[in-house]
């Protein structure tokens, strides 16, 4: 389904990471531990997509990756002036994909700040409809960057909620640096 293969980012002359292998497939959950600057975001951003490999090669899942890939990052920009719905009306136009927007805000317990602009949310908030964005389209990967960040105890059981969803339909990968997150994976990946 996922397939990294002796994957590498060199960085201003030093390597982030090199040689990272691993195959994941329906069920699988993948947690990448490391301290901050251990280049866990970076791993993200690489297998999205986002950010250029220096060497080796990552297979996506099958089909577009607009439809296939979720991704919810730390650094992700949410639009200040656009509200929640709106945020989610934007992203399903850009990939094509249904926008099930009342379905997803209900599943991040948003429904009640549908109409609220971005720039208003608390940090909490804006993490919520990061995750919703993320999970819109069903996608067969979903990649988490440090998922409880932000978030209170109702927060991360919905974390616990989408990753434990995500296993029934692909694979996950959650970077954090946190050791509780280590619940929602049966696979790690060590970063020094």
């Amino acid at each position: 389904m996922l397939k990294v293969d002796r994957l590498g980012k060199k960085y201003l002359g030093r390597w982030i990471f090199r040689g990272l292998s691993f195959e994941l497939g329906a069920g699988d959950r993948l947690v990448i531990l490391g301290h901050n600057g251990s280049g866990k975001s970076t791993l993200l951003r690489t297998i999205a997509g986002l950010t250029a490999k220096t060497e080796g090669t990552v297979t996506l899942p099958d089909g577009d990756p607009r439809w296939t890939l979720g991704l919810c990052a730390l650094e992700q920009a949410l639009y200040g002036q656009l509200t929640v719905a709106e945020h989610l009306e934007l992203t399903a136009d850009l990939r094509g994909c249904p926008a099930r927007v009342d379905e997803l805000l209900e599943k991040v317990n948003l429904g009640y700040a549908s109409a609220v602009p971005a720039s208003q949310l608390s940090t909490g908030m804006k993490a919520r409809l990061k995750l919703a964005m993320a999970i819109q389209p069903e996608p067969k990967a979903l990649l988490l960057d440090e998922p409880g960040a932000g978030l209170d105890e109702e927060g991360r059981n919905l974390v616990d909620r989408i990753t434990s969803e995500q296993s029934a339909r692909g694979c996950l990968i959650v970077a954090t640096n946190d050791p509780l997150e280590r619940r929602l994976a049966n696979l790690e990946l060590q970063l020094a």
